[in-house]
């Protein structure tokens, strides 16, 4: 039963992963539309938001039962899902995308280090290896090259790092901070906290100058639910059976997702080195998952 749970839990962690895949190629998308970053993350948290608290309304009743405290931490820990998107779109201003995405997918040791940190729990062998494995497989996947690093920011480097931070402990307070709430409810309040740090950094001026009837409703509405909607109930529901070490490694399904759909909608030309990148990610992901043989435990 509890090999079919992990099973489970790591699917849904695996697809919430994908969904944010999909962001990258939606938000370039939008730009070409003429929005700003702040009507795009703006509208997209906004969006979220609404949306899962018109599904909260017919649980009104058990809605209430939630206590002051588990909202106040659910609300909080929200806030981290809020500024990996704020730092990780500000770094993409410093930064060739490449190089953006390279720092982002330092979550993978992150969240094996601060589970270390705080818990004591030392990542095994497999994880080891998975994650030479996964971090090799982004440097290939990302298509940096010696032009990528013609444009060095530090201020772009410290932004892609704190996005990296912030993406691991979205994961590890998705899996630990009131997990007896409800996920629906649990998802909810997250989204919440990650709409009030957005409207501080980006004041909700889409409201009001008319981008919501130019084309922003469409982007708000695709953007909100590949990245407020499905992600933040899936980590919810998923996380909580899981170790942040595990769930961060199962997190760099990521990349693959972002260059198979730019390459389909936006027609980015992927070479031989980046699907080999790849296929070493997925194969990463694979070792990472694998259990060890019995009796392994008991032995010295």
């Amino acid at each position: 039963m509890f090999l079919k749970e992990r099973t489970k839990a790591s699917l849904l962690l695996l697809i919430g992963a994908a969904s944010y895949g999909v962001l990258s190629t939606f938000v370039k998308l939008g730009y070409k539309d003429g929005f700003t970053p702040g009507e795009i993350t703006g509208s997209q948290v906004a969006f979220g938001f609404i949306a899962l608290w018109l599904m909260c309304i017919p649980y009104y009743r058990k809605l209430k039962q939630i206590s002051l405290k588990a909202i106040l931490k659910l609300t909080g820990s929200g806030i981290f899902t809020g500024l990996t998107g704020i730092f990780y779109y500000f770094s993409l201003q410093n930064l060739d995308a490449s190089f953006a995405v390279l720092l982002l997918f330092q979550f993978t040791w992150m969240g094996m280090l601060l589970e270390w940190m705080l818990h004591g729990k030392k990542p095994g062998r497999n994880q080891i290896v998975a994650i030479v494995i996964i971090l090799a497989g982004t440097l290939l996947a990302s298509g940096l090259s010696g032009s990528s690093l013609d444009r060095l920011s530090f201020a772009g480097i410290g932004l892609g790092i704190l996005a990296a931070a912030s993406y691991t402990l979205n994961m590890y307070f998705s899996g630990r901070v009131a997990t007896e709430v409800p996920t629906l409810f649990r998802s909810t309040w997250m989204v919440t906290g990650a709409l009030l740090i957005v409207l501080v950094v980006y004041p909700p001026q889409f409201l009001w100058n008319g981008s919501i009837g130019s084309g922003l409703w469409f982007w708000a509405l695709i953007l909100g639910l590949f990245g407020m909607i499905i992600p933040p109930y899936l980590f919810a529901k998923g996380a909580p059976q899981l170790d942040t070490g595990i769930a961060a490694i199962l997190g760099a399904v990521e990349l693959p997702v972002v260059i198979v759909i730019s390459s389909l909608l936006l027609g980015e030309r992927t070479g031989i080195l980046q699907w080999l990148g790849i296929l070493l990610i997925f194969a990463g992901i694979v070792v990472s998952e694998k259990k060890k043989p019995k009796g392994a435990a008991a032995q010295p």
